[in-house]
């Protein structure tokens, strides 16, 4: 008689139930992220508080007519200024402080200069003042003092410069092509819905109001190559020139 024995073999056909130990994690990985994590932290707080990635140079572009100087000064950027605490926008909102600033771009050059670059305002007409003549953008903003009026700009005759007539003469200016424009010498503007441009050789055009100003200044090109002192674009589909 064979005997049989209980548990010495499994029988044909059975998978095993045993599990397999599990393995434990090492435990050096459990502190990997925290310890990743305080070195960026540590990081950070050098690149902000630290002088070693401080502030060493300002580099101003972009300005023919201000000074360096008087950039530097608006711009308030202390030698030894951590780069991260040197904000772009509160930067450029003192620099537009200066009335000649229209614009301004502050960029960080790691790991230790500053660039600011400049947009002056350009004159786009000049207006009599007592003490001179005031130089106005052709945004209408006045910027400037000047003895006398520079070469080529056009005169703005308004009853005020901050007044709606003078954004009633820039935009006919600034709609104008731009060989209309170099033949413009003053734009008249008693009030804002009656202009009037003076041009080279004594010649005139009543412009009217603001209406249909792009459909004017089509027509205003081509009608001052006809002869005559006087070109009348008021109503643009029955223009005249006398």
């Amino acid at each position: 008689m064979t005997s049989t024995r209980t548990g010495a073999a499994e029988r044909p056909g059975r998978r095993s139930t045993r599990r397999r130990p599990e393995r434990a994690s090492p435990p050096s990985r459990r502190w990997v992220l925290p310890a990743l994590m305080a070195v960026v932290t540590v990081v950070v707080l050098v690149l902000y508080f630290s002088p070693l990635l401080g502030v060493r140079d300002v580099r101003v572009e972009g300005n023919p007519t201000l000074s360096d100087d008087e950039v530097l000064r608006a711009a308030q950027i202390p030698p030894g200024t951590a780069m991260l605490q040197v904000d772009a926008g509160d930067v450029q909102e003192r620099l537009g402080k200066l009335p000649k600033v229209a614009d301004s771009e502050v960029m960080l050059d790691w790991p230790s200069t500053v660039r600011v670059e400049i947009t002056e305002r350009t004159p786009a007409v000049y207006f009599r003042a007592p003490g001179g003549v005031r130089l106005v953008d052709s945004q209408g903003v006045a910027f400037e003092t000047a003895p006398k009026p520079p070469a080529g700009v056009p005169e703005l005759r308004v009853p005020e410069v901050d007044g709606a007539a003078t954004a009633a003469a820039l935009k006919v200016l600034n709609g104008l092509t731009e060989q209309v424009r170099r033949e413009v010498t003053a734009v008249l503007a008693p009030e804002p819905g009656s202009v009037r441009l003076r041009l080279t050789g004594d010649r005139v055009v009543e412009w009217g109001s603001l209406k249909e100003g792009e459909r004017k200044a089509a027509i205003l090109r081509p009608l001052l190559t006809r002869p005559g002192k006087v070109y009348d674009v008021t109503t643009p589909e029955l223009p005249t020139v006398r």
